[in-house]
């Protein structure tokens, strides 16, 4: 009669013994490199985000500077033009002495109707 139960011999025991080592060492081996790599990916992150963070400031900052630029350059122009239609332009000039040093013609009345009158 035979039973269910089988004998092992040493050299199976061994085998199998052998065989869960060299399962074992690819296996850790693995898991060594992923928490290499998990630990070199945070030292980047770690590194590189308030890098990250500074460069988004300084381009907001660039964009409020753009537009603060083309602001200027736009009045800048605006003045050069007023500049010379009063270097140039004697009807312009009148007009603007008119208005704004409140000088008129001999006989002449002005009525101001706006509330933005000008006090001096």
């Amino acid at each position: 009669m035979t039973s269910g139960l089988s004998i092992q011999t040493p050299h199976s025991a061994v085998g199998r013994h052998r065989r869960s080592q060299s399962d074992f060492l690819p296996a850790a081996m693995r898991v060594v490199w992923v928490l290499i790599v998990f630990s070199a990916l945070l030292t980047a992150g770690f590194t590189f985000y308030p890098e990250w963070l500074r460069l988004n400031e300084m381009k907001l900052h660039l964009a409020k500077q753009k537009s603060q630029l083309e602001e200027l350059q736009k009045l800048s122009q605006q003045r050069t033009q007023e500049v010379h239609l009063l270097q140039t332009d004697r009807d312009y000039l009148e007009i603007v002495a008119r208005d704004r040093l409140d000088m008129m013609k001999e006989g002449e009345t002005i009525f101001r109707l706006s509330g933005n009158a000008r006090t001096h």
